[in-house]
């Protein structure tokens, strides 16, 4: 069993390395910049859309929202690496960057955690994420990006 995993862990590191991704189990990418209520909004919006549910939510000073985990059908690319099960968890957060007519302005990030379960292991494992996992996580930013990006000029 043990020698699976540190198997697991060998090709997942060299995958990593082939693809220049580095080595994180996190995904995180930058979305862009709203106000409190946009972000809070559009945040909740990619989170329903792809069916995770809201475990916390604080919004002051910072936003910080936080999935509950998610279990996941496991990706061509992980089945091959004996992952038998996997799951996932937003979160999404707003750094305060200055204040407008509208309100507070927060520079957004999304974080998508990914832990598999090895076949044979009992325990989740937080290992370096597959290209596949990767694609499927640029879905979820890419929407979040693409909604922050057309809220559009308002006015009073």
């Amino acid at each position: 069993m043990l020698q699976r995993l540190v198997l697991l862990l060998v090709v997942l590191g060299l995958a990593a390395c082939a693809s220049g991704r580095g080595g994180t189990p996190l995904y995180r990418r930058d979305i862009g910049t709203a106000t409190g209520p946009d972000a809070i909004n559009l945040a909740e919006q990619v989170i329903h859309r792809y069916g995770y549910q809201i475990e916390q939510a604080d919004t002051t000073p910072a936003i910080h929202i936080v999935t509950h985990w998610r279990p996941r059908q496991t990706m061509q690319d992980e089945q091959a690496l004996g992952i038998t099960a996997a799951e996932n968890r937003i979160l999404v957060m707003g750094r305060a960057r200055g204040l407008t007519e509208l309100g507070g302005l927060y520079h957004l990030t999304m974080t998508i955690e990914n832990r598999v379960q090895v076949a044979g292991e009992a325990n989740w494992t937080e290992t370096l994420n597959t290209e596949m996992f990767r694609s499927y996580a640029d879905g979820i930013t890419d929407d979040f990006r693409q909604l922050v990006a057309n809220i559009g000029v308002r006015r009073f």
